[in-house]
């Protein structure tokens, strides 16, 4: 008990010193307020839109077999004004079938896209979720889609905080059932978000959660970089470098999200997330991470023969998967300890007598980098399901 206690006191410092820091880069406050918008007929992309294969992964979700989907569907743009300035004004596209039943209230999930993208790039998401009875919600990050004014980038979750005020007070969600998942710059918003407000209920970052530190003292920081390298170039040049090297990543880091790289990286924000469902997909590792009866870790590996996802290192995930279920076994009230081979390394049990197990298992799947794919999309559907109940 003693152990759950100060796991949840660090949850709580860590939670105060991010949102600290989030509101000290905040301008003048101003009213949640809501706008009707049109709906973006020519969506801009700053990079290539979703090739074929990619838009097909998406639409590989699960549907419920709805007769006229797209005749049944209903459709909102809204702005929600989060703050002053430019960047102030957030987009949001919301899907979710017509209801009959106008009282009843439904589970939500929020799904945000990649660098360079937009909301729009989410819609196969969106319909084959609000098939399946959800209300299903993208947003454009701050400086993408109608917010794009330069090709940057930016790692704020001030606005999934300003939307979960938002989507709390709709009289058609259950405050209780919001889920929120985001793909690789989007699996980081999710990440970091559900560390910042406890409303994000269950979590589902894809290809998005690395150790920031362990990529700088281990030099494996060139994979993710490249992928936002703009940034880092204006910041090489700003301090007078011929090349992007260790300081030139961790000003851009720190400028990005102050305390990425230190205290707020993974190895300290991810068990924080606890006691709430946690599922990680990413580019070696899946880690499920269940409140209340299972802590389910299995090491992905999602390619052979030398290919493996390089922005996000699975080395780097192994301290804050070992600490992450440190946090959750303590959440459980475990009374009892008992190591086991082979099958189960580690079983537990409960002061209730329910059997936990800490499953290890590896699964292959050929010639995958940094990229969604249709496992990820089919375990993604399963964890919200058995969590939102839709």
């Amino acid at each position: 008990m003693a152990e759950k206690e100060a796991i949840e006191e660090a949850q709580r410092k860590l939670r105060s010193e991010f949102l600290q820091v989030l509101r000290s880069r905040r301008p003048s406050q101003v009213p949640l307020t809501v706008e009707l918008a049109k709906p973006v007929a020519t969506p801009l992309f700053q990079d290539a839109p979703p090739s074929i294969k990619e838009i097909e992964i998406m639409e590989s979700c699960p549907k419920s077999d709805v007769e006229n989907l797209e005749d049944l569907l209903e459709e909102e743009n809204l702005y929600l004004n989060v703050e002053e300035g430019e960047q102030g004004r957030l987009p949001l596209l919301i899907l979710q079938l017509k209801e009959s039943d106008k009282q009843r209230k439904r589970p939500a999930v929020v799904f945000l896209h990649r660098s360079y993208s937009n909301k729009e790039s989410m819609r196969p998401l969106l319909k084959a979720y609000a098939s399946r009875g959800y209300i299903a919600i993208s947003v454009d990050s701050r400086y993408h889609g109608e917010r794009a004014t330069s090709a940057t980038t930016y790692l704020d979750v001030w606005d999934l905080i300003k939307l979960a005020d938002y989507l709390t007070h709709r009289e058609d969600i259950d405050p209780s059932r919001i889920g929120i998942s985001g793909e690789s710059f989007g699996g980081m918003h999710a990440w970091f978000a559900a560390v910042a407000d406890t409303r994000y209920a269950v979590v589902v970052p894809l290809i998005g959660v690395q150790g920031f530190r362990w990529a700088i003292d281990n030099d494996k920081w060139q994979a993710r970089v490249n992928s936002i390298k703009p940034l880092f170039e204006v910041a090489r040049d700003d301090l007078g470098k011929d090349v992007i090297d260790k300081e030139v990543v961790e000003k851009v880091w720190d400028r990005i999200a102050p305390g990425l790289a230190s205290q707020f990286d993974s190895p300290y924000s991810i068990p924080t997330i606890a006691p709430r469902p946690l599922l990680i997909l990413g580019g070696k590792t899946l880690i499920q991470i269940e409140s209340g009866y299972l802590i389910h870790i299995q090491l992905h590996v999602w390619a052979i023969q030398g290919a493996e996802d390089r922005r996000c290192p699975v080395a780097g995930l192994e301290i804050p998967r070992s600490m992450a279920s440190q946090a959750y076994g303590e959440f459980q009230c475990l009374d009892n300890l008992k190591v086991q081979p082979l099958k189960l390394d580690v079983i537990t049990r409960t002061q209730r007598g329910v059997w936990l197990g800490i499953l290890f298992r590896f699964i292959a799947e050929p010639g995958i980098w940094h990229r969604l794919t249709r496992f990820q999309v089919k375990e993604s559907s399963d964890w919200f399901d058995r969590f939102l109940n839709p």
